[in-house]
């Protein structure tokens, strides 16, 4: 696969394919080790065969696989950073505005309402919608969660963070500072559908611990 360029969609499919065949072989090794540690002499045991090798700038599965293991260990630890030298409004600020880009990247063609939506539209689009698809209505106020993959546009399993680049964050190892991306990405996607401006409260999410993560939406 040297010569082959791996699209994003590749790129994440074999990573995570990576990721949970590298646990479960060491799960694996490691069982057997347990239960074989008293039968088998010490000069015996064998190591595990390296993975494969690979160098800056291949493009290929392997190194796709490589970066995205430098990925899962880099994100919490900027975070960690990020907390420490920034005061919490900036870093908001900052993760809120990330969010609103990476929606406007991710869906350029989908144009902002032409005259904003009166509430009994807004109420109209979310029952339309309705709790399969992660909305409904709380008197005026829209709740929301995640239920499935914008990616894929599959359902999603639950704890596990949408955002291909804390997909592989277990809860509570990463700042929830990374989760205000996800309220300027669900505060972009909205504006647009509506063509109002709306406010955006994070109450749960994956990354914190929560079985998925969901939001309260309201109009400005």
């Amino acid at each position: 696969m040297a010569g082959q360029r791996v699209d994003r969609k590749t790129f994440l499919t074999v990573a995570g394919r990576a990721s949970v065949g590298s646990c479960m072989c060491g799960a694996m090794l490691g069982t057997a080790r347990a239960l074989g540690a008293e039968q088998e002499p010490q000069a015996q045991k064998s190591t595990p065969p390296p993975g494969p090798q690979t160098k800056p700038g291949d493009v290929s599965a392997a190194r796709a696989a490589k970066r995205m293991e430098f990925v899962d260990v880099w994100v919490p630890r900027f975070f960690a950073v990020m907390d420490a030298e920034l005061d919490e409004p900036v870093r908001r600020r900052i993760m809120v505005a990330n969010g609103k880009a990476c929606f406007s990247a991710f869906q350029p063609n989908l144009k902002p309402r032409a005259e904003p939506a009166t509430p009994a539209q807004v109420a109209q689009w979310v029952s339309q919608r309705g709790k399969a698809r992660g909305y409904s209505m709380e008197g005026e106020t829209i709740l929301f969660e995640y239920v499935g993959s914008a990616e894929t546009g599959q359902a999603a399993p639950e704890r596990v963070c949408l955002c291909p680049t804390a997909e592989a964050q277990g809860a509570k190892r990463i700042s929830p500072t990374f989760c205000w991306c996800s309220v300027g990405y669900v505060k972009e996607m909205h504006e647009r559908v509506f063509g109002r401006t709306v406010n955006v409260e994070l109450l749960e999410a994956v990354l914190m611990g929560h079985p998925r993560c969901r939001f309260r939406i309201t109009l400005a």
